[in-house]
């Protein structure tokens, strides 16, 4: 698998190694996907992220999925909409009655976009006001492949909740200041199965900059692959470690 250097311990992949190792995994079949056009508003994924979420769903053959940050719920929509039958998402964002609307100081793209905590508390007050409106207008069989909770995330205790050891594939999405993510990931680490895939999104985010420094940090214990012109960072657990070199 040809890597370049990204980080300290982060090796860093072309997008093409992950649509090349579907490929020869499935070389009878046209792969497909289904994907709602990317969203104009700020904190959505490009296309590109998505095929690649989805390249390692169906890579790993991940039944159940356990998101952080539902926000507008275009990527729980997505997990949904290309799982196998009877796979389930669980997906977590804060009670939309304690989000503080009046913690963003203004509307302005310049600042929103400059930062980070200004852009994490617009895309709460978004949240808030709108809800997770991909997944309210979803079809009904994909409604119902989705639980939805509803928790400060720093708050969540996976061996209470008998969420422990229970996800083959967890995405790393929610608060994005160094704490939360540390937090998030901690309890991803227990929640995911012995085969499983963590994900981060905001990775060389050029707004959320403590994303990066976690991962960065994270990666001297881990094994930490970055997707070139995406903003995912993932991490391979148990048989899965050697995926994309088998």
């Amino acid at each position: 698998m040809p890597t370049t250097t990204s980080a300290p311990q982060v090796s860093a992949i072309r997008p093409k190694v992950l649509f090349q190792k579907v490929e020869t995994t499935f070389p009878d079949a046209n792969i497909m996907f289904s994907v709602s056009i990317p969203s104009s508003a700020i904190g959505g994924m490009t296309l590109l992220e998505s095929s690649i979420l989805v390249s390692l769903a169906k890579l790993t053959g991940a039944q159940a999925f356990f998101e952080f940050g539902t926000y507008m719920g275009a990527t729980s929509v997505l997990l949904a909409s290309n799982a196998p039958p009877g796979a389930h998402v669980t997906t977590l964002d804060l009670p939309p009655a304690e989000i503080d609307l009046t913690a963003v100081s203004g509307d302005t793209a310049a600042l929103i976009l400059q930062n980070d905590t200004e852009n994490d508390n617009y895309l709460r007050r978004q949240f808030a006001e709108k809800g997770a409106f991909y997944i309210d207008r979803a079809p009904a069989d994909v409604q119902s492949a989705i639980t939805r909770l509803h928790l400060d995330s720093r708050k969540l205790d996976p061996q209470a909740q008998q969420l422990s050891g229970q996800f083959d594939f967890i995405f790393i999405d929610g608060g994005h200041d160094y704490e939360t993510v540390t937090i998030d990931t901690a309890n991803a680490l227990a929640m995911a199965k012995p085969d499983s895939v963590i994900l981060w999104h905001d990775y060389r985010s050029k707004i959320h900059g403590d994303v990066t420094r976690f991962v960065d940090d994270f990666s001297g214990d881990r094994a930490v692959i970055h997707v070139e012109n995406t903003m995912l960072a993932f991490i391979l657990n148990g048989n899965f470690k050697h995926l994309l070199t088998q």
